[in-house]
């Protein structure tokens, strides 16, 4: 294709150059203008203005060449001096006795003595800093200083009031406030406003501004032969009412938002959060008042819970904008070391997203430049800091907390399922007269045969009893001798037969059924379950500190000393959620410390320690949990007392199979132990991920959760049932005398309540026919529902914790070196909370809105206007503090603020988003011609004041989404999962170590989605939106940066997605031809308003059919070459049209999706 891309590029310059828009301004922002001036401070004076102003002419000096030593950061001040401070300014210094700044008497003060200092020792700044004044900045300093040093509080931390609306003379133009506020600017600056555009011109700017997508030709049309006064508003409201506003609007909002498909870091695994995209995407759509938008994201799960059912899951999966950051999948990582970089990036967020500040600057020390201490850092850290979640996630399943999502099939699927568990939840009362009724007759039999415990329910028996059977390193040895003898046999028969040309095929070994003597030949199998001598337990770990057989509670019992495990057969004790069951085992610790696992059956931290165990706490109690992904989405209990230490105590837990806390029992001796619920809330299975997958299953073990091992204790007599055993049958576990049997021989009239109640629970649960079909007929339906919400989508969510972390200011930041305790409260430059409001998210994001708050309206309405313009009012969007830059329009975005806020007293509601956008399109200002004079150029180079319309390039998303709407290919469906489009072969396989390694390409209409859809992977993101400086999401961005690289010319000349879309439009127009017998003129025509939205210039027609003819000449001669380029892309290829006027119609279509009007909006 080097030879197309080579004939389009000349074309394309030739293009230019009959175009009335050749050529393309580029601004550059925010760079620091350091020129050479002369030294003369005298002969500066003459150009400073009457009145110098703190924050306009003296604070951005200080800032700039001051605040790093001698700023807020106390921990950086050099000498004890703080310049940002009227306090710290004029206070005489503790060493020297001089005072920095002296109202009104430069000659005393120390901070004009330095900055005029010929001696490198005295100078400020400081040669070593390479950082100068020039001389009109010295004598900006001077005169500030001669006029009273007056200090100003920073204009953003001033809450906006609505300013008066000017009222230029000779106004014949303004269409609405934003206009004269623009024009009164225009004429301080003695500039003129430019012309409005064409109406051509107009509605592409509007289309792309508002939809992200072009007009359509036939838009084109309707909009021409509109001649109504309002054609254009009519546009805008329809603009404002498409589905594709929506997605415009959400395209600016995922870069806020951190949105990726990918969790990041080094395994990079999939997460599920596409309906969080769907959600953004509808809220536009409705118009959701703003401050709505934005509290759900805070802390949609703290409002008060909604009737409607819908509503409370969008109020959910709002919340997923506090879990988009990036998370870790890679084991061995420090739990907290993670969890606590998740809330620095909520805090990191909120910050730039919200407030318009630098708060990460502030983490590991205060700031250097904006009165953010390091303590109102990790302030604002607590309010984040309450998230039930953990610091490692799960390879197989969402992270918890989690909102289920389910489909329309899915929810008609548990409706169903519900229907028929709640007539079957009541008959498991075990209050109803029929089970009263049915227990006299069998206590009535009971007490004649006083039946024995009933140990059908008994699956394994492990009395550790056996003797060690011998030394597993010898064995170990024996065996690899074997193996390695075999493997010399082996090669000397291969290497026979090679010798006598012949490939030597090994004979089977035969099966040998493993029998319990060949089984125990392996001294690991060291125990029988002693219900059926079969399933062999097994030691595990380190061969020199497997578990030995030490004197038991009762017989023997096994030690063990620190890495080393005993695991049951794989089979062996795999419950659901819905199964219930009981464990009994006797321990005897030698100490409590770390708390790690005594026995259980979970995946551990790699699948989200889903299954059960039972730990020891660090301070000697235990924790009994059940978890599909832990800790959110788990049952959590503890008791309150603790286990003795050096002595054997038997310890059981119950679970009743209902998936509630309540169904759990823990046991100490034989005694129901007082406990504290911790979690309640298991929503989905503990045995599989969704659609029965799973990363990792591990065996019940003793003593090890995945790779941790508990060491220093003794277990005994380990027993599991396949039930859940009622409170009577427990203490003949605890070698206590059997409660049951000694019920049953009490006399009637002698017994207990306390008996009667634990008798008439025994036979419910064990004995009768009635209870025992139902449960199992719930039991069959619990299943059910739980395994279709195992298998619906599930998002990351925010969900507070039962009981809320404390928070600690982190010295440098780091998770292991916790200062002093914070609680949660807002920085304290800004307004206090409330006392009205709760101290948590919501209360947070109450204050956010509240009308106190100097930053939020300003930060929302500034990026507003950016996307039309280019850049901000304040032109530094994510920086309002002290190092951003002022507004070029202060008033004007005081009055788009406040307008924001409350309204317009009439029609605009407070918060209407749809409203602000309707006030900026209808602007005079944003009606303005792009082009721009020598004039225009020269006073307002990067269009700071306003006097010209908008010029810049199209975002990555719109690029591509105008090359597929051009040639029709577009699939305009909203919203759904994430699709992969095309991209470099390679490119995943080269930077994925195990999770999404695979880049597998979509097919069908998936191919042609809007960009906004295409798999975002961390590690690798979409190469072609990268190239057109798309942001990578590892953190919040709220201003994309602008580069021009050849790279992008190179992907819209050869990229499969922009070669495909000009054949394709290459082919439709060419069938459309065949029908009306349409010429070459027509053709060109039809791909200018296609492509550009306007019909073509005579010049542009007469250089577009040069260049299909030359084209079409070529492809004749090379039909190979034509084949070649027609055989890109997916899109099946027109076999009624010939060839090579296709391919040539091709390059003329890619020519033209290469012009700079299809890729610049003016």
């Amino acid at each position: 294709m080097q030879r197309w891309s080579t004939k389009r590029l000349t074309y394309l310059s030739l293009l230019a150059s009959a175009s009335a828009f050749g050529s393309v301004i580029w601004s550059s922002c925010g760079q620091h203008n350091n020129l050479s001036k002369p030294a003369d401070v005298v002969a500066a004076e003459a150009g400073l203005p009457e009145k110098v102003d703190y924050n306009l002419h003296v604070k951005p000096i200080l800032s700039d060449r001051c605040f790093a030593c001698h700023g807020p950061d106390k921990n950086k001040q050099q000498a004890g001096l703080r310049l940002d401070t009227p306090e710290g300014a004029y206070e005489a210094l503790a060493k020297s006795g001089k005072t920095a700044v002296v109202p009104g008497d430069p000659g005393g003060s120390e901070l004009a003595h330095r900055i005029l200092s010929a001696d490198p020792d005295e100078v400020m700044p400081t040669p070593k800093s390479n950082l100068t004044l020039s001389a009109d900045e010295k004598a900006l300093l001077l005169r500030w200083i001669e006029q009273g040093a007056e200090y100003k509080q920073h204009w953003s931390l001033v809450a906006p009031t609505m300013p008066e609306v000017p009222n230029p003379a000779n106004d014949r133009w303004s269409r609405n406030d934003i206009d004269r506020f623009v024009l009164a600017k225009l004429g301080d600056k003695k500039l003129t406003h430019a012309s409005e555009a064409d109406k051509l011109t107009l509605l592409r700017r509007v289309s792309l501004d508002l939809t992200g997508l072009p007009p359509t030709p036939a838009d084109v049309d309707a909009f021409l032969a509109d001649k109504s006064p309002n054609a254009y508003e009519k546009v805008v409201d329809r603009l404002l009412k498409s589905p594709h506003y929506g997605e415009r609007q959400a395209m600016e909002w995922l870069d806020v938002a951190r949105y990726a498909d990918t969790h990041g870091y080094q395994d990079d695994g999939l997460r599920t959060v596409w309906p969080y995209r769907d959600w953004v995407i509808r809220s536009y759509n409705a118009n959701q008042p703003f401050d709505q938008f934005v509290t759900w994201q805070l802390a949609g799960d703290l409002l008060p819970r909604s009737a409607n059912i819908n509503e409370q899951r969008d109020k959910w999966l709002a919340t997923a904008f506090n879990r988009n950051h990036q998370q870790t999948q890679e084991g061995g990582v420090v739990d907290e070391e993670y969890r606590v970089e998740y809330v620095a990036d909520r805090v990191n967020t909120f910050g730039k997203a919200f407030l318009g500040l630098t708060t990460e600057c502030a983490r590991c020390h205060d700031h250097k430049y904006d009165p953010i201490s390091q303590k109102d850092y990790f302030s604002l850290y607590a309010f984040f800091n309450t998230n039930s979640e953990r610091g490692q996630i799960p390879y197989n399943g969402e992270a918890a907390p989690t909102v289920t999502l389910l489909n329309q099939q899915e929810q008609a699927q548990l409706a169903y399922i519900r229907q028929k568990l709640t007539p079957l939840q009541k008959q498991l009362n075990p209050n109803q007269p029929v089970y009263q009724q049915r227990f006299a007759g069998w206590l009535a039999q009971a007490e004649r045969t006083q039946p024995k415990p009933n140990e059908t329910a008994l699956l394994a028996h492990y009395t550790f009893d056996e003797e060690n059977r011998g030394d597993a390193e010898a064995y170990d040895e024996k065996r690899n001798a074997e193996n390695r003898k075999k493997d010399e046999e082996r090669q000397r028969l291969e290497a026979r037969a090679k010798a006598a040309g012949k490939t030597y095929v090994p004979k089977p070994e035969p099966r040998q059924s493993k029998t319990r003597a060949s089984v125990e030949q392996d001294p690991r199998n060291a125990f029988l379950n002693s219900v059926n001598d079969t399933l062999h337990a097994q030691l595990g770990g380190d061969v020199d500190n497997l578990p030995r057989s030490v004197p038991g509670r009762f017989g023997k019992a096994r030690f063990l000393p620190g890495d080393s495990y005993i695991a049951l057969p794989y089979e062996m004790a795999a419950f659901e959620q819905n199964q219930p069951f009981t464990i009994s085992s006797w321990f005897k610790l030698n100490k409590v410390g770390s708390g790690l696992t005594l026995l259980g059956r979970t995946t551990g931290p790699m699948d989200g320690q889903r299954g059960y165990q039972l730990d020891l706490l660090g301070d000697g109690r235990l924790k009994l949990m059940l978890s599909h992904v832990w800790p959110a989405n788990a049952l959590d209990v503890e008791s309150v007392e603790k286990v003795p230490v050096g002595q054997w105590f038997q310890v059981a837990f119950t679970y009743d199979g209902m998936g509630k806390a309540r169904g759990l029992t823990l046991y100490l001796n034989g005694e129901p132990m007082p406990t504290r619920t911790v979690t309640d809330h298991l929503i989905h299975s503990i045995v599989w991920g969704r659609h029965k997958s799973h990363w990792a299953q591990h065996s019940f073990y003793v003593g090890r959760m995945h790779d941790n091992f508990y060491k220093d204790f003794a277990v005994d007599e380990l027993r599991i049932y396949n039930r859940c055993l009622t409170p009577i049958e427990l203490p003949r576990l605890a070698g206590k005398p059997d409660a049951l049997a000694l019920a049953l021989r009490t006399p009637s009239a002698n017994r207990t309540p306390e008996q009667r109640a634990a008798l008439y629970t025994y036979y419910v649960r064990t004995q009768d026919p009635g209870y025992r079909a139902t449960f199992d007929s719930t039991m069959v339906y619990r299943a059910k529902h739980f395994m279709t919400l195992t298998d619906a989508n599930q998002v990351m969510v925010m969900r507070e914790m039962s009981q809320p972390r404390r928070t600690f200011l982190l010295q440098r930041g780091a998770y292991d070196a916790p200062g002093e305790e914070v609680t949660a409260a807002t920085p304290h430059f800004l307004p206090a909370l409330p006392g009205n409001v709760p101290k948590n998210r919501l209360g947070l994001a109450q204050w956010l809105l509240g009308a106190e708050n100097p930053l939020f309206s300003r930060v929302m309405v500034n990026r507003v206007w950016q996307q039309y313009f280019g850049q901000g009012l304040a032109k530094n969007v994510d920086d309002f503090g002290n190092q951003g830059a002022l507004p070029s329009h202060p008033e004007l975005l005081d009055y788009l603020a406040v307008r924001f806020r409350l309204g317009d007293g009439a029609a605009v509601k407070p918060w209407d988003l749809k409203a602000l956008h309707r006030l900026i399109v209808t602007s005079a200002t944003y009606r303005q011609n792009s082009s721009v004079s020598a004039a225009s150029r020269e006073a307002d180079f990067d269009n700071t004041y306003l006097s010209r319309g908008p010029s810049y390039r199209l975002s990555a998303e719109q690029v591509r989404d105008n090359a597929l709407a051009a040639s029709g290919l577009l699939t305009r469906r909203i919203g759904g999962p994430s699709v992969r489009p095309y991209q470099p072969a390679g490119i995943w396989e080269a930077l994925s170590t195990r999770n999404a390694v695979n880049y597998v390409q979509s097919k069908g209409d998936s191919l042609y989605r809007r960009s906004m859809y295409t798999i975002w992977k961390r590690s690798s993101p979409p190469p072609m939106m990268l190239n057109f400086d798309a942001s990578e999401r590892h953190i919040c961005i709220v201003k994309r940066q602008k580069t021009s690289t050849p790279l992008q010319a190179l992907v819209t000349l050869n990229d499969p997605q922009f070669v495909e879309a000009a054949r394709v439009l290459a082919q439709k127009a060419g069938s459309t031809a065949q029908r009306s017998g349409a010429t070459g003129p027509a053709i060109i025509d039809q791909f200018f308003k296609a492509i550009i939205s306007r019909p073509a210039r005579p010049k542009e027609l007469t250089l577009m059919q040069q260049l299909y003819a030359d084209e079409l000449a070529d492809f004749q001669k090379n039909p190979k070459r034509a084949a070649e380029l027609l055989s890109v892309g997916d899109y099946p290829v027109d076999k009624t049209l010939p060839p090579a006027q296709l391919a040539a119609w091709t390059v003329v279509a890619s020519t033209l999706l290469n012009f700079d009007e299809a890729i610049i909006k003016r």
